[in-house]
Formats: C-alpha cells, structure tokens, sequence
C-alpha cells in the first residue's frame, strides 16, 4: 500500500528530508515514497538471491497519480480525483533480466497495455478486440494513434452501471489532450484543450482559441464511448 495515506514513515526516512521539503507534509510523503522504494528493492534482491530473477517478469503500476499538499496531510488540487496531469500520469515498469532492454519511452501508455504484454510474453495469443498493446512492442506502442480514458466517481454509486459514477472523458494525440466533463455530474466543467508537449503542467485551455481542433478530438472521444447518455 505504500506510499498510500496515513504518512508515517520510519524517523529514518523522514530525517532524511525534513531540511529538504517545503513542508513536513511533503517531507513526510518523500519519506513514504523512500520507504516504498526500499521495499521494492528488497523484493527485487530477494529474486536475485533465489536465482529466479531471469524466469520472472515483475511489472509495476499504480491507479492515480499524486500531488501532496504543502499545508495539509493529503493531496493537492489538480492530482488524485483530477483528469489533469498530476492525477493520470503514472509510471509502468517492467523488470525481467535478460529479456528487457532498460529503456525509457516517452509515449503515452495505458494501464490496459499491461495485458496484451503479458499474454505475448509467455505465448498466450491476445485477443483482437484488444484495446491494449504489448508495451515491449516498439512500432505498436509508437503507431498508436491516440490514448483514451475516463475519470470516475472514487466511490462507486453503482457496482452494475459504473458510468454512473462518469465524471470526466479525455484523450491524448499527438501532443493534444482533451478533457469533456460529464454534464450530470460535472455540470460546471467545461471542455478543456491542451498542449501538453509544451505546457506539461496544463495551465492554458486553448478549447476556445484552437476549437477546430477540440471539435475534431471530441468526435474521436465520442467514437471511443460517448458516456451515459442522460
């Protein structure tokens, strides 16, 4: 569960940034990432040890990103519970000696990538109807034209009908990312355009200067699923 709330890491850890941080809240979080970090290690050395490093694919992914808050325990604005970039961009990792080239790809991924990889790895055919791809597959991973996704209630009202709990629709293409709130549940968003190749931190809506543009991702989010209809 690390490095999840509460914040209470080992004094080790925490006086190792203390100094450092802005705040005791983030040192507190570094902290736990620290921890977080150290226990991953251990795993990672334990199948070393055992020799059965080389016949294992160990694969790392998360739900939501995270922005801790300098003046309060807990997450800042436009990070968890957010369709910003602080809230949906998460690392994958995957780990297997001798199979794996270390690299670092900048193309944007999805956490649905994880299947398809896996299936391909120990021979298992992958479905056509697959949304994923196989993230060790360079030219797949690169000719995929767009990255689409869905930010949810965090308590689901409904197990059956999950996009009842709809709050936000967006999509990533070629250094474009659109945001569409729901209407029902977010009824004074707006849509949202950003250049996220050259405003990372997504703080410019060009929905309206660059509308050609926000109507022409807009119909490609609608083609992947329009949401519940009212």
């Amino acid at each position: 569960m690390l490095p999840h709330e509460p914040h209470n890491p080992p004094e080790r850890f925490l006086a190792r940034h203390r100094d450092s941080a802005p705040s005791l809240h983030v040192a507190r979080y570094r902290a736990m990432v620290e921890w977080f970090d150290e226990t991953c290690g251990q795993l990672l050395a334990d199948l070393d040890r055992r020799g059965v490093a080389s016949n294992t694919l160990v694969v790392y992914v998360t739900d939501n990103g995270w922005i801790q808050s300098p003046d309060r325990p807990g997450y800042a604005p436009r990070s968890k519970q957010s369709p910003y970039d602080g809230g949906l961009r998460t690392p994958i990792l995957l780990r297997w000696p001798g199979h794996i080239r270390p690299a670092v790809v900048d193309q944007p991924v999805s956490s649905i990538d994880v299947l398809p990889t896996l299936l391909k790895q120990v021979g298992i055919r992958i479905p056509e109807d697959s949304p994923g791809v196989d993230l060790l597959d360079d030219r797949a991973v690169r000719s995929r034209r767009a990255v689409f996704g869905a930010c949810f209630a965090h308590d689901i009202p409904d197990l059956d009908r999950p996009e009842r709990g709809l709050r936000w629709r967006w999509m990533i293409r070629d250094g474009w990312k659109l945001i569409v709130p729901d209407p029902v549940r977010e009824p004074a968003g707006t849509v949202e355009l950003y250049r996220i190749d050259r405003d990372p931190f997504e703080e410019r809506n060009l929905a309206l200067d660059q509308s050609r543009m926000a109507n022409r991702l807009r119909r490609d989010l609608d083609r992947w699923w329009k949401g519940p209809l009212p």
